[in-house]
């Protein structure tokens, strides 16, 4: 049984992956800012563009789980404006949430997991990381920074055995997406033409991108880091 943390994502994917590693037997804390109905793992409050959230969560993790094998870090903002409509405080939370939070929170939880015997950290990103789309610039602009900060982890903790991976979700059926699509006008037909783009003609599900997640947390993964792997239809791959 492995100690499990996810942060962010609550009502989303997040909660997904949270229910993922409870359904395997896991012992599971999950954090954000506002609990999701019905929640069935164990639940602390925290305020994501904090700059204290390295030192929340280790306070959090050591009382509700006494140790830490796996973080997942789920966390998103996206906010979508025409360019000129963007200011200074749309773009500075998205970096807080997208970018710093999960730098500070791999540093805060450092210590927990180098005493783990099979550590991992998990950042789900986007497929932001490797293509653009118009109007969330923060979004693509942080998503891309992800990739960066994963690659640096990954190579300062791998002698500590700590593996760092991140996950590149594409176009999920998520309550993110769905605001996205809410701010888009004719939002059916676009959709559609994304739809009509990607191989597998759909919108993932977050069950799909939370099974990739609990797969790179599990021994079968145990010489993976520093990966960065989509979940997208192959959408990325055309």
């Amino acid at each position: 049984m492995a100690a499990v943390l996810v942060i962010g994502g609550a009502s989303g994917l997040g909660g997904e992956i949270a229910k993922a590693f409870l359904q395997q037997g896991d012992a599971v804390l999950l954090m954000d800012e506002v609990a999701p109905d019905g929640c069935l793992v164990d639940f602390a409050a925290l305020d994501l563009a904090s700059p204290d959230v390295g030192e929340r969560i280790v306070q959090a993790v050591c009382a509700r789980l006494g140790g830490l094998d796996v973080l997942v870090i789920a966390a998103s903002a996206m906010e979508s404006a025409p360019i000129h409509a963007w200011t200074a405080a749309m773009w500075d939370r998205a970096c807080a949430i997208n970018l710093r939070l999960p730098f500070l929170a791999v540093q805060g939880a450092l210590p927990l997991l180098q005493a783990s015997r099979n550590a991992s950290v998990t950042i789900v990103s986007s497929t932001a990381t490797l293509r653009g789309q118009p109007y969330t610039h923060a979004y693509q602009a942080t998503k891309a920074g992800i990739a960066g900060l994963v690659r640096s982890l990954a190579a300062e903790l791998g002698p500590d055995r700590i593996r760092v991976n991140a996950v590149l979700g594409g176009w999920l059926d998520t309550p993110l997406t769905r605001a996205y699509w809410e701010t888009i006008p004719d939002a059916p037909s676009a959709r559609a033409g994304v739809d009509g783009r990607i191989p597998l003609r759909r919108h993932g599900s977050a069950a799909e991108a939370a099974a990739l997640v609990r797969f790179l947390a599990s021994d079968a993964a145990s010489y993976m880091t520093g990966a960065m792997l989509p979940v997208d239809g192959g959408d990325t791959a055309v």
